[in-house]
C-alpha cells in the first residue's frame, strides 16, 4: 500500500433502520445469541481497524423507531445522520455535502456484521489507484462484499432524473450508466463461498451468523473471510441453515427479473408456472 493513499479522505456510511419486515430490530440484536454485543457493534468495531478509518456515519431515517440509534451512536463514538425513510440516496449525498473533503464513500448496510477489513482496505486502494468512480467486490459471500463510490459520482447522480429504485439503492444509477469508470476488485476468495449467505434478514440468517461469530474467539481469534473458511472447513453443514433464503436484488430490467423468477419457480418444481412466465421474456 502506498503511504500517500492513507491520506485520502474516506467516509464509511452505514445505512440502517430499526424497521424490518422479516426481523424487526435485528441491527441491535445480540450476536452471538446470549452475548451483550449488538449486531451493529460488530460492524463499527471492525471498521475502526481499517487503515482508511477516518469517520463512520450511521445513516438512518427520521422515523420514531430509529430514535434509539442516537444514544447508540453516541456510545460508540460515531456520527448519526437522519433523513428520508425511502430516499436513501439523499441521506448519503447530504452527508458528503456536510464535509466537502471526502473523496469517496464506502457504502455499508447494518445487517452485514462479518467484515474483512484487509479486503476492504485493498478494495479502497484499488479504487484510488485506478481513479475509479465506482469499485466493488462480487466474489465474497453474500453480505461481505464492498462498494466504494467517489463523492463526485455520488453527487452527480442526484442531478439526473431518478427512479424510485435509484433513490432507494444508492449506487444503482452509477452501476447502470457506462459513462462512469467502474471496476470489480477480485479478492480471489474460494469460489464456493460466493453462494454462502452471511447477511441477516431472516431468523435463519441470524442463527447462522450467530453460530459463526460464536467461533470467532475459539479459532485463534480469526475474523472476516478467515473465520468463514475455518468454520466452513470444520462445520460445512452449518451453512445449510439459511441456504433456501431469497436475497433481494436490484434488476436492470423486467426481463432480468423474470428470468430470476423463473429460476426460483423451477427450483421449487413450479415448472408450469415458470414456462408461462418465460413466455413474457423478450
Amino acid at each position: 500500500m502506498e503511504d500517500g493513499l492513507l491520506n485520502r479522505k474516506v467516509v464509511f456510511i452505514i445505512q440502517a433502520r430499526m424497521k424490518s419486515t422479516r426481523l424487526p430490530g435485528k441491527i441491535v440484536m445480540p450476536l452471538p445469541l446470549g452475548s451483550g454485543k449488538p449486531l451493529l457493534s460488530w460492524i463499527i468495531d471492525e471498521l475502526k481497524k481499517s487503515n482508511y478509518f477516518n469517520k463512520i456515519v450511521l445513516a438512518t431515517s427520521v422515523n420514531p423507531e430509529n430514535d434509539l440509534l442516537i444514544p447508540f451512536c453516541e456510545n460508540h463514538d460515531i456520527s448519526c445522520f437522519r433523513g428520508d425513510e425511502n430516499n436513501v440516496l439523499s441521506r448519503f449525498t447530504s452527508i458528503v455535502r456536510l464535509n466537502q473533503d471526502y473523496e469517496c464513500v464506502v457504502r455499508l448496510t447494518a445487517d452485514n456484521p462479518i467484515i474483512d477489513v484487509s479486503v476492504l482496505d485493498k478494495t479502497i486502494e484499488s479504487h484510488f489507484m485506478n481513479d475509479n468512480d465506482y469499485t466493488r467486490t462480487d466474489d465474497l459471500p453474500v453480505g461481505m462484499n464492498f462498494e466504494i463510490i467517489s463523492t463526485k459520482a455520488l453527487l452527480e447522480t442526484e442531478e439526473n432524473v431518478l427512479t424510485e429504485a435509484d433513490k432507494e439503492h444508492v449506487t444503482l444509477y452509477v452501476r447502470n450508466n457506462d459513462r462512469f469508470k467502474k471496476s470489480v476488485f477480485e479478492t480471489n476468495c474460494n469460489p464456493k463461498f460466493k453462494e454462502l449467505r452471511l447477511t441477516v434478514d431472516y431468523a435463519s440468517d441470524y442463527a447462522l451468523v450467530s453460530t459463526i461469530l460464536s467461533q470467532s474467539e475459539g479459532i485463534n481469534s480469526k475474523f472476516g473471510i478467515q473465520l468463514v473458511e475455518d468454520v466452513f472447513k470444520n462445520y460445512p453443514w452449518i451453512f445449510d441453515i439459511n441456504c433456501s433464503n431469497i436475497q433481494k436484488k436490484q434488476f436492470i430490467d423486467s426481463n432480468e427479473e423474470i428470468k430470476e423468477a423463473c429460476f426460483f419457480l423451477k427450483s421449487y418444481d413450479f415448472n408450469y408456472a415458470a414456462t408461462l412466465l418465460e413466455m413474457h421474456v423478450k
